[in-house]
């Protein structure tokens, strides 16, 4: 992890259905979008303020994320196209 929030710890926003990192509000935002049903998590989408952009941060996010849901041993269906091909090339690369 490069970015300099690479340290944040991911939070669950239970009641706005989002895996966010606590980026103070005054620098932006970076988050997913999910649904959550029993044992089985839909990602939506994954967003990051445009002043934050281009800096690995969804990157960053798109780690931990997936990091949160294997230690939760939950199943997951990706629907955001960036999460997707994250995942791909990292499975690519295995």
């Amino acid at each position: 992890m490069s970015t300099k929030y690479a340290d944040l710890q991911l939070v669950n926003n239970l009641a706005e259905h989002k895996l966010e990192l606590p980026i103070p509000k005054e620098e932006g935002y970076a988050f997913v979008r999910y649904g959550l049903k029993e044992n089985h998590i839909d990602l939506h989408h994954i967003e990051v303020s445009r002043n934050l952009r281009g800096q690995g941060i969804a990157s960053d996010l798109a780690a931990k994320v997936f990091a949160f849901i294997s230690r939760q041993n939950w199943d997951y269906t990706i629907y955001c196209s960036f999460l997707r091909t994250w995942k791909n090339r990292r499975v690519e690369s295995l």
